[in-house]
């Protein structure tokens, strides 16, 4: 990238609200490393604690999504993804993108498409009962209870939005996107 196309990149996010931003490799350490800076950075804005609890959750739900789910196949076993945090409207948005593998997209598109159309008294109702639910230790694919969309959902102000895409080269996996604005 020449410093023409950074000087570009930098007034991009600036005019699209962006707060925070990382890309690379995603593990335990770096993301103590983030959350202490998006933590930093929403105090230093003077946001409010509950808008500031509502986005730091939902974005260190989504570094743990990278970090567990990523498909890691084509990155040498490293987990890389992308997450932004921005502010833009009056509202806050968390946005997250990293490749997942294309037998896991169904699964993705099962669990997302019902929650973009739940009310949050319902996505509440969701959430309470996947705490009861016992049968989420037998998800061989899951790694933590099955909160983590229920937690965007709750903690969002819109729908939270996805987009899969696939490559035309490669059928192997497929880019995620995930969008919750707060």
């Amino acid at each position: 990238m020449n410093l023409s196309n950074f000087n570009e990149f930098c007034n991009r996010a600036a005019s699209q609200g962006v707060l925070f931003y990382y890309t690379g490799e995603f593990s335990s350490n770096v993301i103590g490393t983030l959350s202490d800076t998006v933590r930093e950075r929403l105090e230093a804005l003077g946001t409010p604690n509950k808008h500031g609890r509502k986005v730091f959750s939902t974005f260190m739900e989504m570094a743990q999504n990278i970090l567990h789910y990523a498909d890691d196949s084509a990155t040498a076993g490293r987990r890389i993804g992308a997450l932004a945090v921005g502010h833009e409207d009056g509202k806050f948005y968390v946005l997250c993108g990293n490749p997942v593998r294309i037998d896991h997209v169904e699964r993705l598109r099962a669990k997302l498409e019902p929650l973009r159309s739940m009310t949050l008294d319902e996505i509440k109702a969701a959430y309470r009962e996947q705490l009861r639910n016992e049968a989420h230790a037998e998800d061989t694919l899951s790694k933590g209870a099955g909160l983590g969309f229920l937690t965007m959902a709750r903690e969002a102000s819109e729908p939270i939005d996805y987009q899969i895409i696939h490559h035309a080269g490669d059928s192997t996996y497929a880019e995620f996107y995930l969008r919750a604005v707060i």
